[in-house]
């Protein structure tokens, strides 16, 4: 199974960090249904490096944590197989954390995922780090509650997850620079 792909607005985010801007890095992360050309549950499509954002996105998230992390062989968070730890030491790696509480995500078909970052901002009245039905639009989107989408930083499509039970989704972007 491929890694998540950094698209072309994700080498943009970082560009513009790099050039010290005072805009946010990864703060969000998207979870969508992806499109008709996911057909194989068991074989997702290639990401595409053009995208700017999720095929079909359900719902999105602020993180609830970002730090530091090690690599080591008795870490307990596990990301790709690889061991980390927790650190306070400055490091070249970076985790932040993502967490849809049970009725957040329910009944959603996950078989997308996307780190946002930049100038990610919420409609009007919106009251809490969580947001539903993807990017508002007036006419093709009414009940969207995104209003600005910001830079989709790494896109990736997974195998089916039908979650149709209440269950936690817990994601970790780990960036390694």
């Amino acid at each position: 199974m491929s890694l998540g792909l950094i698209v072309k607005t994700g080498r943009i985010l970082t560009a513009r960090l790099l050039m010290g801007e005072p805009i946010d890095g990864i703060t969000h992360c998207a979870i969508g249904d992806g499109d008709a050309t996911f057909i194989d549950p068991l074989n997702p499509p290639a990401p595409d490096i053009d995208q700017t954002a999720l095929k079909t996105e359900r719902a999105r998230k602020k993180h609830y944590k970002r730090t530091f992390l090690k690599e080591d062989s008795e870490g307990t968070l596990v990301v790709n197989g690889i061991h980390y730890i927790e650190t306070a030491e400055e490091t070249q790696t970076i985790g932040v954390f993502f967490r849809f509480e049970e009725s957040e995500a329910n009944g959603i078909t996950i078989r997308e995922y996307g780190f946002f970052g930049g100038d990610v901002a919420y409609i009007d009245g919106l009251q809490s780090d969580y947001a539903a039905n993807g990017v508002y639009h007036p006419d093709t989107n009414p009940s969207g509650e995104v209003l600005t989408s910001g830079y989709l930083y790494e896109v990736k499509n997974i195998p089916d997850f039908n979650k149709t039970s209440d269950t936690r989704v817990e994601l970790v972007g780990v960036i390694k620079i």
